[in-house]
């Protein structure tokens, strides 16, 4: 009888070969992966919704940076520990048909305590023979999608692994949660991904300005976020800083643009998000479109009728 199971890991150090990253990530991908396929199987899939680097990372076709936590949102079921516990095992207990993979929690605990509601955090082994291969998983609580959860099919590493359907957040709701939590921290963040995933998302995708802007005003209102008129000009001087610099070159060791400067991530950042940004503190309408091939807002209101200043109402 074939050995799959061997046939599998021989598989994913290939592919570690091919893809020039290294046979750990390769492996804790694929075991994320398998995590995924058994939610969409589960019967809760409405109940996590998928958000975070790993979303990113397989939005992407595995071209942006690598993550080993896997980030939800809970939604329908409580947050108390002992219902995330329940959750989590009959996800686990879920078959997928790959029978040599092993998986169990180990572990459950409160995580963001000063948030309104806490969230809840595991670590799952993964096992194929004898390689362990461990990756956590955060559940977050509260927090609002804009426009909606979305379905999608989550890409495999490996041609001959079924695509797990399940529901993750807009990008809209990405960038709005990012940008909150530059603004939490500023120049104390340690939070490099912030601002790359926030650079990357807008080099890769277009974007909708009012349904950006309505994530970005809910999301820090939700979350109880102060901010003002000069918050933009705070994060434009962290270009400067030689702290953040410092843990700019650090985090470029994990990503494949290891000599993309920290100024030209804060230059996109202000050119995609500085007027949008305004128009929420302005409680003014956004009535643009971002084109990512040209990196740059198109006005809409050819499309309108013009009433004054920036301000547009439907023809």
């Amino acid at each position: 009888m074939a050995d799959i199971a061997a046939s599998v890991l021989a598989k994913l150090k290939n592919k570690a070969k091919a893809s020039d990253i290294s046979y750990q990530q390769c492996l804790q991908l694929f075991m994320q992966e398998e995590f995924l396929r058994k939610l969409s199987k589960s019967g809760y899939e409405d109940t996590l919704i998928l958000k975070g680097g790993l979303f990113i990372y397989t939005l992407t076709n595995f071209e942006s940076r690598a993550t080993i936590d896997v980030d939800f949102l809970l939604r329908s079921v409580s947050n108390s520990l002992d219902e995330v516990k329940s959750l989590i095992i009959k996800i686990l207990a879920t078959p997928t048909g790959n029978d040599y993979i092993e998986m169990t929690a180990k572990g459950f605990e409160e995580i963001s305590p000063q948030r309104k509601y806490h969230g809840i955090s595991t670590q799952i082994i993964g096992k194929i023979k004898n390689v362990r291969v461990p990756f956590n998983v955060d559940i977050g609580v509260g927090d609002v999608i804009v426009p909606r959860a979305e379905e999608r099919i989550i890409h495999t590493q490996l041609p001959d692994f079924e695509e797990p359907i399940i529901m993750t957040y807009s990008l809209e709701s990405t960038i709005a949660e990012k940008f909150d939590a530059i603004l939490q921290r500023f120049e104390l963040t340690g939070r490099m991904k912030d601002f790359y995933d926030i650079y990357y998302l807008a080099r890769t995708f277009d974007f909708d300005g009012m349904r950006l802007q309505t994530a970005i005003a809910r999301t820090l209102e939700r979350r109880g976020t102060p901010y003002d008129k000069d918050s933009f000009k705070r994060i434009l001087t962290l270009a400067e800083d030689e702290d953040m610099q410092k843990r700019w070159r650090y985090f470029l060791k994990n990503i494949k643009d290891d000599k993309l400067e920290f100024s030209v991530v804060i230059e996109e950042i202000q050119r995609f998000l500085e007027p949008v940004f305004e128009a929420v503190v302005n409680d003014e309408e956004w009535f643009a479109s971002w084109e990512n091939i040209y990196q740059t807002w198109l006005n809409l209101c050819d499309n309108f009728s013009t009433i004054g200043g920036n301000d547009c109402v439907r023809k």
